[in-house]
């Protein structure tokens, strides 16, 4: 059989942020366990991003080894840095000299099939490439745009694109011309039917093959960071720091909870430009010296952490509620996105309606107050999502959904 190859442009994660949070295997299992010879990962505009002591903003994309079947390459927010103070014109010039690049990494590698991991610049990017090269074209839907954008009153590239309108026709372009539409999610996979997508082209593939495997180990077995266990029992909310995240209903549960006399503080993994403002919240309700912020932590890190937490919170998380949940760990988590696909009350944990600080609080109380009920719910989420993730059957139907794509 002809060697088939995979070009993903994803803008997930930077390949500095994969590196310091051991995020790998969110690459490395593109190739769905060989399916895939070789896998290009692409982040057009990785230097928006990236840190100072990482690289240049502004130049010529850079090629990264991961392994001797990944590469990643990361583009530049500006091709040069004589014009940075043009800032629209250096952008599209850098993103002509990406675009070029893998015009030709396509025709010289023998690319089977471009994916994208949004349907709105990456799908016009990835739609642009598969239509000049003939490639099958793949959508990754990650999220439900049209509640974020209703959520924040804002479109999801403000940068890029002014209106909703136009995003919403983007999509629509995009996703009814795709060869494939992958959701990550029931919710995710739904948003992208009502956008335009024909639903005899949609599927899903869920995260279960993006989470590192430690995940997937016995929560008794792992141990504690010291700087956790040394202090008092702690509530733990995974999420960027992002309004769309709800992280400051985190903090209004905390106090909350701290007034019915439960002596727990809160930890906040994750980074963003919340984060004043979830400070100045704190302060405002009192709390700031029981939240802790602990920016972007790796995968050990959380593993390890997970399974000790008194209460997870999950406002609107995706990834990290699968891992919370892997961890065996009881779950509060507003009715949005595809937590309800996850969480059900009395069950696998306790779901109220999105928004609803108040029942949020009640929720967390009601697991603090009854350890045998948190633990039993914990377990069941476990068992739940042990069976949805399991990364071995969503490799499979990944990679017959892609063998019907190449001929």
């Amino acid at each position: 059989m002809e060697d088939k190859r995979l070009l993903v442009l994803d803008t997930s994660f930077s390949y500095e942020a994969i590196v310091e949070r051991g995020l790998e295997t969110s690459v490395t299992c593109r190739d769905i366990e060989g399916f895939f010879e070789h896998v290009w990962s692409v982040h057009p505009f990785a230097s928006l991003v990236t840190s100072s002591e990482w690289g240049e903003q502004f130049g010529r994309s850079v090629v990264y080894e991961v392994t001797k079947t990944h590469t990643f390459i990361e583009g530049k927010i500006g091709r040069t840095r004589f014009l940075k103070n043009f800032g629209t014109m250096n952008f599209i010039l850098a993103q002509i000299e990406v675009f070029i690049l893998l015009f030709w990494i396509i025709r010289k590698s023998g690319i089977s099939v471009i994916r994208v991991g949004d349907p709105l610049y990456l799908g016009v990017f990835g739609y642009a490439l598969s239509k000049l090269t003939g490639i099958p074209f793949v959508v990754r839907v990650g999220a439900n745009n049209e509640k974020i954008r209703r959520t924040t009153g804002r479109s999801m590239m403000p940068r890029l694109f002014k209106s909703m309108r136009l995003e919403r026709n983007i999509e629509r372009f995009v996703l009814s011309r795709a060869d494939l539409i992958a959701g990550a999610n029931e919710d995710n996979l739904q948003f992208a039917i009502d956008s335009g997508a024909s639903t005899d082209k949609c599927t899903l593939f869920r995260y279960g093959n993006l989470i590192d495997n430690i995940h997937f180990t016995n929560p008794a077995q792992r141990s504690i960071a010291e700087e956790i266990v040394t202090e008092s029992p702690f509530l733990l909310c995974i999420a960027r720091l992002e309004v769309v995240k709800k992280v400051d209903d985190v903090i209004r549960v905390l106090a909350e909870v701290r007034k019915n006399g439960f002596n727990v503080r809160a930890l906040l993994v994750g980074d963003g430009r919340e984060r004043e403002n979830l400070e100045c919240l704190a302060e405002e309700l009192g709390v700031s010296r029981y939240v802790v912020f602990f920016g972007n932590k790796g995968q050990q890190w959380l593993a390890s952490t997970i399974p000790h937490a008194s209460v997870v919170i999950s406002p609107h998380t995706g990834r990290a509620l699968a891992e919370a949940a892997l961890g065996a760990a009881p779950i509060v988590a507003y009715d949005v996105d595809w937590q309800a696909e996850v969480i059900a009350t009395g069950i696998t944990g306790e779901l109220v309606s999105y928004g609803d600080w108040q029942a949020l609080s009640r929720s967390t109380i009601r697991l603090l107050s009854d350890g045998g009920y948190a633990k039993q719910v914990g377990e069941n989420v476990r068992r739940k999502v042990v069976k949805m993730m399991d990364p071995h059957m969503l490799n499979e139907h990944e990679r017959s959904q892609y063998a019907k794509l190449i001929v």
